[in-house]
């Protein structure tokens, strides 16, 4: 379910009101974000029209900003109206995938929690630019530029100290062969030295048969325990409702329930990679 016209004007009005408040008040997110009682991340979200605070949350803002009476009574107004819009609470879909990525990751702090999973690919944090491309298939040589870019800015965030990412792939999504066999070879190498280069990932294995609740139906992203994004067709859902979250949340403690060990993962995808280059050799000579 897509958030209305109205909605999102109204939560753009919201962040824009929040932010001049904040800027003129001479605090970066970070220190409004303290005097709020909140986290810099959530901070941002709400200044970007991605999350819908709660009333509490604004009164906090309006007193630690300095904000006047107009201007709370206006946030409050805009929250009811959000609030009525059910839509509004739950899921926004946007359209253009790797643009939409990109301002998401724009909105990441120096600190933060990413969990992620796909049942059929290599989930998108973790993807080669050649296996990217060869997923996404014909692009645009706009496109094309918009998602090598965006692999690069994944990379620069996976090497800031500040941020943890826990990726958890499928067994059965890893034989889903993109491309060449010597392609999949360069992407199982990666994945096996994703957590050396990067002491602050996680990536962990999910053997086949393993009983994954609630199942795991597409791929997810689940950013400090409060918003889910999702990678459809279309474009990029975002999800922010607690009770649409929750789900994802109990997803996530299933998969490091039936996960491998992080060595136990290396050495798999090692044996994986091995096989792939077994079929590359096999496709050289066959060519």
């Amino acid at each position: 379910m897509a958030r209305s016209d109205d909605a999102q004007h109204d939560l753009d009005d919201l962040g824009a009101l929040i932010r001049a408040h904040r800027k003129r008040a001479g605090l970066t997110g970070a220190e409004a974000a303290r005097r709020a009682g909140f986290t810099q991340s959530k901070m941002s979200k709400i200044e970007n029209g991605i999350l819908l605070p709660g009333a509490d949350d604004v009164r906090r803002l309006a007193a630690g900003l300095g904000m006047d009476s107009d201007a709370t009574a206006h946030a409050l107004d805009l929250i009811d109206r959000l609030q009525d819009d059910h839509a509004a609470r739950r899921i926004v879909l946007r359209r253009g995938g790797f643009t939409e990525h990109a301002a998401l990751l724009s909105r990441f702090g120096d600190s933060g929690h990413v969990v992620a999973a796909d049942p059929a690919v290599v989930p998108d944090w973790l993807r080669t630019s050649d296996y990217l491309l060869t997923a996404a298939g014909r692009l645009s040589e706009r496109n094309t530029r918009a998602a090598t870019a965006l692999v690069r800015k994944r990379q620069r965030l996976m090497a800031t100290p500040g941020l943890r990412f826990e990726f958890f792939l499928l067994e059965s999504a890893l034989w889903n062969q993109v491309g060449s066999a010597r392609l999949m070879c360069e992407q199982m190498l990666d994945l096996a030295t994703a957590s050396a280069r990067h002491p602050n990932v996680v990536v962990r294995l999910i053997l086949r048969g393993a009983a994954i609740t609630p199942a795991l139906l597409h791929g997810f992203e689940v950013h400090d325990d409060n918003q889910v994004v999702l990678t459809l067709m279309p474009g990029v859902v975002v999800i922010t409702s607690e009770d649409d979250v929750e789900p994802f949340r109990r997803l996530a403690v299933s998969l490091r329930a039936h996960s491998l060990s992080e060595d136990a993962s290396r050495r798999s995808l090692q044996r994986i990679a091995l096989a792939y280059r077994s079929n590359a050799l096999t496709e050289k000579f066959a060519s």
